[in-house]
């Protein structure tokens, strides 16, 4: 139920993680690189977009394994093990709100008819009808179906409709608070004293007074008085102090506050409850989120995370087969601010997310579809399956039909979702039921424009055999490494099949291949991926996965009929070109050595296709061979996140003009110099990821950004801490920046002031400082 006077954004679809928008460039170790006949005709270029990405909160990060050899390797298993519960099975959803009312009557063979894969049932949890009478009747009306069923539970949201702060509830009261206190305490010790007591005592004393008296001398008897002391004894009492120390308890009164979270406990236990009493697939939350009040509340977007992190403990507990989804709000890049729901930290508990991008709602078209998933897509590192709205708005709940329908799920796969979800069942168009299969396959059939070369008409009744597959692929791979780009086609007989049909056939042959099937393949008609994207590192991809990613791209292009943006490894996210060189070496391979090849070696795209320019030039700008000893200088760490798909995009933004080394050194440099504030504060406290979304930071953290940038536009790049004069503040501080490996030669590289430049430091004194370290990962 949803709470009065506030807007929403409906429940909508999914994307998943495996095709959206990011590739990497792989190399076939084992290979023995062939080059058949020259690649024909073309000599067009196809387009290369880079996605504008708004900077992200997120703090992603990538798994990085380097290299595993073996064919043996389990590491692509690990790691997806090592993530919440089941993301690989949500890569083409199709999915459906229910609302409690509705699950008793739903219409099976609707759903199986338009290739519904998932719902999320409304279970409530304080009104009628209840979540046992709602989740009996759809498990049993789905029993056997393959369709799977989540809880639809509504979270920061109480039985009256009232918002519930996820940070618990805050109390005040006045008690009385006992307290020690210890005092010095003084005895009086009393004794006998003896002493003497004097007195004076007093006699007179005679003596002569003599005078003369008619010549002669007489005398008289006078007397004075006289004393001496004498005493006698006596008694008194006396006394002396002594100290001890004594503790005491007293009481005082005082203000205590707070937070009781028992709302959430509750909310825990109930899911807790779902998941053990019914056999349900997954867990789905709604209003896991403020109401656009999250910026009032610090600590917001923190308990938010913090509270699905401990709905997936609890799940993984009970099942780690039981998946966990969330609906989120659409706003992108102010998401977290305004909602507590920050795409890339939630990404690390959910299987899979579900924005509800509901374009009436926002009045946009479905054009707004499209760029908002394509936004949350590259921020999260998890599918994403595309929520939206079958009606015009809220306040207008006429049914769309099923044409827009469509066109808006279009939308949002042809931009990365994994698949998409319709809120909600009983305001669908009937009629999406019965074309939405069929329709979803031919609209996306339309001519790329990226591509002006003619290409031939096909049909379904053209085949290839592997070997006809084979011969291609080596001329493909040949021309690849020849002119570091894709051709706009190969010419297989008198076809030119274009680079998404060949990635169609490229990926069917391999899965033939290891299946030890030989029957001709048909080409297909599939379109080119509309925003190509990556965001990967360097390694190697086993064969288990190279074979695993070419099964999932068949299924999303037999499902969408477009090729994929970018397809998801255990080293990111490899973007759609570098799909057709990998998948093109890889039966190359195939073609020389009778076997497929038990890994492959992976490398961006932009590392190929940059190759251009240092084939084509001596010229000591062109970029140079990177030492291995300085290879700890290009990798990612936690507060460096070379793979984050906000770093990737924001440096291929900033280097694809560049014609040397050192111009992209100078453009990153530049940027982060002139888009960043100066916050003062000590030691690391955002990290490159959140330093990029906030725009502002210390040295520390400009430092993050700055290293995080060049190394994932491959330039070597390592932090210095030094203790610094600064001519401004006529003082000594600690400080940190970076240095930068361009052509043989280390560059400083501190971006914290605008009368700084590549190479030059002028807001500090570099002819008296003292060196601290210099570090691949900065240690503080």
């Amino acid at each position: 139920m949803l709470a009065p006077s506030i807007n929403y954004a409906t429940p909508n679809q999914s994307v998943t993680e495996n095709f959206t928008n990011t590739t990497n460039v792989s190399e076939i170790v084992e290979n023995n690189t062939n080059s058949s006949t020259i690649q024909n005709t073309t000599t067009t270029v196809v387009n290369d977009t880079d996605t504008n990405q708004q900077e992200n909160q997120t703090a992603e990060t990538y798994n990085n394994t380097e290299n595993s050899s073996s064919e043996d390797s389990n590491e692509t298993e690990t790691i997806q093990n090592d993530t919440a519960a089941a993301s690989d099975g949500y890569q083409n959803v199709h999915a459906l709100w229910i609302s409690a009312d509705e699950a008793s009557s739903v219409n099976l063979t609707e759903l199986l008819n338009a290739g519904i894969t998932d719902v999320f049932v409304k279970t409530n949890r304080f009104s009628s009808p209840n979540y046992d009478t709602v989740l009996t009747a759809i498990l049993s009306t789905l029993n056997g179906t393959g369709i799977r069923v989540h809880a639809w539970v509504s979270c920061f949201i109480d039985e009256d409709g009232n918002w519930v702060d996820p940070l618990g509830e805050v109390t005040t009261t006045t008690v009385k608070v006992p307290y020690t206190k210890t005092v010095k305490v003084a005895t009086k010790n009393w004794y006998k004293s003896w002493y003497k007591s004097w007195y004076k005592v007093w006699y007179k004393s005679w003596y002569k007074s003599w005078y003369k008296s008619r010549g002669v001398w007489k005398y008289y008897w006078k007397s004075y008085w006289k004393s001496y002391w004498k005493y006698s004894w006596k008694y008194t009492w006396k006394y002396y102090y002594t100290y001890s120390y004594k503790t005491s308890t007293y009481y005082t009164t005082t203000t205590v506050t707070s937070t009781d979270t028992s709302f959430n406990d509750a909310l825990v236990k109930y899911i807790a409850k779902l998941a053990t009493d019914y056999d349900i697939d997954g867990i789905h939350l709604d209003y896991v989120r403020y109401p656009g009040t999250a910026y009032l509340h610090s600590g917001g977007t923190d308990a938010i995370t913090n509270f699905v992190k401990t709905v997936d403990e609890t799940l993984y507990s009970i099942s780690p087969k039981i998946a966990l989804s969330a609906a989120l709000m659409p706003e992108c890049s102010v998401n977290g601010y305004y909602y507590g729901q920050d795409y890339a930290a939630l990404s690390e508990y959910l299987d899979f997310l579900v924005p509800m991008v509901y374009k009436g709602n926002y009045n946009k078209d479905t054009s707004w579809i499209g760029t908002t998933t394509q936004w949350i897509v590259a921020h999260s590192t998890k599918p994403v399956v595309v929520g939206l709205q079958v009606y015009e708005s809220d306040s207008n709940v006429e049914e769309l039909s099923a044409s827009e329908l469509v066109g808006d799920i279009q939308s949002a796969m042809s931009n990365g979702a994994s698949g998409y979800a319709l809120f909600r069942y009983g305001l669908v168009d009937k009629a999406f039921f019965n074309q939405v299969i069929n329709t979803t396959t031919t609209t996306n059939t339309s001519t790329s424009t990226t591509d002006t070369t003619t290409t031939t008409t096909t049909t379904s009744s053209t085949k290839y055999t592997l070997a006809d597959i084979i011969d291609a692929a080596g001329r493909v791979k040949t021309y690849v490494e020849t002119y570091h780009t894709l051709p706009n086609y190969v010419l297989m007989g008198s076809v030119k099949v274009t680079m998404p049909q060949f990635l169609k056939l490229l990926v069917t042959g391999t899965l033939q291949l290891k299946n030890g099937v030989t029957t001709s393949i048909a080409l297909g008609n599939p379109t080119v991926a509309t925003n190509p994207y990556e965001s990967m590192t360097s390694g190697n991809l086993d064969k288990a996965g190279y074979l695993d990613l070419a099964s999932r791209i068949k299924s999303f292009m037999d499902s969408n009929g477009v090729a994929p943006n970018y397809g998801s490894t255990t080293l990111g996210k490899i973007r759609y070109e570098s799909l057709i060189y990998l998948y093109s070496r890889v039966m190359a391979f195939y073609g020389n050595n009778s076997y497929l090849p038990s890994y492959a070696v992976m490398k961006p795209w932009t590392t190929v296709i940059s190759s251009s320019s240092s084939s084509s030039s001596s010229s000591s700008s062109s970029t140079s061979t990177i030492p291995s000893s300085l290879q700890v200088y290009l990798q990612t760490t936690d507060n460096c996140q070379v793979t984050n798909a906000a770093i990737v995009a924001l440096a291929n933004k900033l280097t694809s003009g560049a014609t040397s080394t050192y111009a992209k050194a100078q453009s990153i440099f530049n940027w982060v110099r002139d888009n960043l504030e100066y916050s003062y504060y000590y030691n690391t406290q955002k990290g490159a990821v959140k330093t990029l979304s906030s725009k502002s930071g210390n040295c520390c953290d400009h430092s993050h950004l700055l290293v995080a940038l060049c190394r994932a536009a491959g330039l070597p790049t390592r932090y210095v801490h030094g203790y610094c004069y600064f001519t401004t503040s006529k003082a000594w501080y600690g400080h940190v920046w970076a240095e930068i490996y361009v052509d043989g030669k280390w560059y400083t590289a501190d971006a914290t002031s605008y009368r700084n430049s590549l190479g030059t430091v002028k807001n500090w004194d570099t002819s008296s400082w003292t060196l601290k370290g210099r570090y691949a990962e900065l240690p503080f």
